[in-house]
């Protein structure tokens, strides 16, 4: 496998990225990248679609939500995908969601000694323990278009062997991520998703506000319009959701990647 990239290392990579053919080609050459730089398995997961776009997905079997997941590459135990999947995890997992508010790679020990972590989600990390996932590193990719995807690095050694590893291939892993995240997407978008609605800038502006616990009275205050006008720009923004109250609007502007709050 190894002497099919054009060339070594993380250069090899992305030259040979040019050349795949579909998302599992990816996977491939990713797994093999990693394994040489000391990391024994992955996970690429999109967190959120750019915005306009409709990436493939699918309802995972034995999904208690049925709640639809974007196609993804990763080389985890399938008992621990299929677990995670079945469980709707993407929804408690901290590291996803640490994703959302961080540009560099962190490692998951800083997530697991936190204090602030639910028992939900201590249990997400407590059960990839128990299918051996223990160390490892997320690296955050924001763009374009508000689109967020994170991939993941786990070691099969000790907790020293893995640290040595992330420490020598830091910025390497960033290149490689971002490089992963081009290729995916040029491969996995489908045409923009017609079902789409256009929010204009304001009616954006509020619902952040408004995810942020804002009162419309505060939010026209921070954006320096009536309370009025916040109202009548959410009214809009649940119309064109198709929901009835702007609680609503605001959880489906979110999971749909209209807004990040």
């Amino acid at each position: 496998m190894k002497a099919s990239l054009p060339g070594t290392g993380v250069e090899g990579f992305v030259e040979a990225l040019s050349g795949a053919r579909n998302t599992a080609e990816i996977g491939v050459r990713l797994d093999v990248v990693l394994k040489d730089m000391g990391f024994e398995r992955f996970a690429y997961v999109h967190v959120r679609p750019p915005l306009g776009k409709k990436l493939r997905s699918f309802v995972p079997s034995g999904s208690r939500s049925g709640n639809q997941v974007h196609e993804f590459l990763s080389s985890l135990p399938d008992s621990w995908v299929d677990y995670y999947l079945a469980q709707d995890y993407g929804d408690l997992d901290p590291t996803l969601q640490a994703a959302v508010g961080r540009v560099m790679p962190f490692q998951w020990r800083e997530i697991g000694s936190r204090n602030d972590l639910s028992n939900g989600q201590r249990k997400v990390l407590d059960e990839a323990r128990d299918h051996g996932i223990r160390d490892g590193a997320t690296i955050p990719i924001h763009g374009p278009d508000s689109g967020l995807s994170t991939l993941s690095i786990v070691g099969g050694g000790s907790e020293s062997e893995f640290q040595e590893a992330y420490r020598r291939s830091y910025r390497d892993l960033v290149w490689l991520a971002i490089n992963t995240h081009q290729a995916f997407l040029s491969l996995a978008e489908s045409a923009p998703d017609q079902g789409r609605v256009r929010l204009t800038d304001r009616e954006r502006d509020c619902l952040v506000w408004t995810a942020r616990g804002k009162t419309a009275w505060e939010v026209g205050q921070i954006l320096c319009i009536s309370e009025e006008t916040v109202l009548f720009h959410l009214k809009n923004a649940t119309r064109k959701l198709g929901v009835f109250s702007k609680h609503h609007a605001v959880v489906k502007a979110v999971i749909q990647g209209y807004i990040v709050p």
